[in-house]
Order: C-alpha cells, then structure tokens, then sequence
C-alpha cells in the first residue's frame, strides 16, 4: 500500500506539472529572505515543484501585476519561476516584470502609471519594492525589440551594493548584474515553482558537495539542519514504531482489566 500510495503521488505530480522531473532543489540564498530559516519563503535546500507554463506572458504573473492586484507566493508579489540562463544554469528567480516593444517604445505588462513605478525608453524604476523595500532601477535600452521576463532574486536586491545615487535605487535585475544576458522568454522558461518541501533537498546538495559541486554549502539558512535531523528523526520512529507489540501489550492489558 505505501508503494502504491507513492506511485500514486509521483502520476499525479506529474500530470499536473507536466515537467520531467517535476522538481528542483535551491543551491543557493538568492530568494531568501532570512539568515533564520523562514516558512513561506523559499530557502537553500529547499525542493521546488515546478509546473509547465502553455502560455507566456498570461500564465505567469509578474511583481507588477501582483503589487496591483495582491497576489503574492513565497513572501512577495508575483511568481517565482525557473528559468536557463544564458550559461545554461537553471535559476530559480521572482518575475519581475513582462518587457515588449512597440516601434522601439518599452511596453511593460501591467503598468497604467502608477506612482510606485517609472517607465522610460532607457530604465524601469520601482519604489519600496521586495521585502527589503528597496528602489530598483533595470536599464533596459540594451534589450530594444527584444521581448521576456525580467527576473532578480529577493535576496539579491536586498544585499546588492550597486546603486545608482541621482535615483536612488540600487541594481539587482538579473539581465543588469550578469546572471542572464537578455530578458527570459518562453523558450529558456522551466516552469512556475507552486510548492516546496523544505530542508529534504540538503541530503542530495551535501552529497554533491563531497565531489565539490556545490560552493554555496555557507549559504544554508540558520536552524535548516536542525529541522531536517528533527524530521528525519520523526519519520524513521513512525516507520521503526513497533505498532503490533504495542498493540498487542495494550490488548492485553485490556483483557486483564476485564
């Protein structure tokens, strides 16, 4: 029955992700939030269900269109999606914004001038955006007519030093600090992440650190191994628990009483 009810679970994963393999685990501190581990964030061992995206931009939405409507997943507005960056990595960074073109005019999804956002032909400017409530400028005039998501982890805007001091805002985008070198389109897009299973991912990621494949081991976010030696702990004693004897001794000492 358990290996049925898990054969289960993984067919029904995947037709709903439509994504082989339907998961991925965080390496890294980028989205989060925290030096403490952080429910409802996105945290370094983390392991991500990814769903398929059929439509673009209309299926994923962005921190523009979240900071207007109130949709939020993982501790801010918009989705958070995985992508392959221009060097082929897979990151794992919130939608920020959907860039398009018009006669060479910068289109962005979801703006109708709201006072927290300025758009010209040469950068994006957004206040008091992510949880560090930083202003963050993209320059965009390098991606003329070319149309996709522009991303940034959280992390990364609240820990970058580049700033721009006649706006006051600081540099983060991923297509500005060179984590990707052009905005994300449909077909470099994985997935939108739609749930996590936290710290389990921290047992494969140190076994890729014994061949020295994973350099960000520092980056684990403090009380991570102690959640994942606690639950461990809590699934082996359910599985090890000597159900029949215990119950079998309490049948026993039911009978006596009668």
């Amino acid at each position: 029955m358990a290996i049925l009810s898990i054969l289960v679970f993984i067919a029904v994963i995947l037709a709903y992700t439509q994504e082989i393999p339907p998961m991925s685990v965080v390496a890294s501190e980028s989205m989060t939030h925290s030096d403490y581990w952080t429910p409802g964030t996105i945290n370094v061992g983390d392991i991500v269900f990814v769903k398929k995206v059929s439509q673009v931009p209309d299926n994923i939405v962005t921190y523009v269109v979240g900071r207007e409507t109130g949709y939020k997943s993982y501790g801010e507005f918009g989705n958070v999606i995985l992508y392959r960056s221009s060097s082929g990595l897979t990151i794992i960074h919130r939608a920020m914004f959907y860039l398009s073109w018009n006669n060479s005019c910068p289109v962005i999804q979801g703006y109708h001038n709201q006072s927290w956002m300025k758009v010209t032909r040469d950068y994006v400017l957004i206040d008091d955006a992510g949880y560090s409530h930083r202003n963050l400028v993209v320059y965009i005039s390098s991606f003329v007519n070319e149309s996709g998501f522009i991303t940034m982890g959280d992390h990364n805007l609240a820990v970058s030093d580049e700033f721009n001091s006649s706006m006051s805002a600081y540099i983060a985008a991923d297509q500005n600090v060179g984590i990707t070198n052009a905005p994300v389109n449909s077909g470099n897009i994985v997935g939108v992440a739609f749930w996590d299973i936290p710290w389990f991912g921290l047992i494969k990621l140190n076994l890729l650190r014994l061949y020295g494949q994973w350099p960000e081991y520092n980056e684990v976010a403090k009380d991570s191994y102690y959640f994942l030696f606690a639950s461990l702990f809590l699934i082996f004693g359910a599985i090890l628990f000597p159900y029949k004897k215990v119950g079998n001794k309490l049948k026993s000492h039911k009978r006596l009483k009668q």
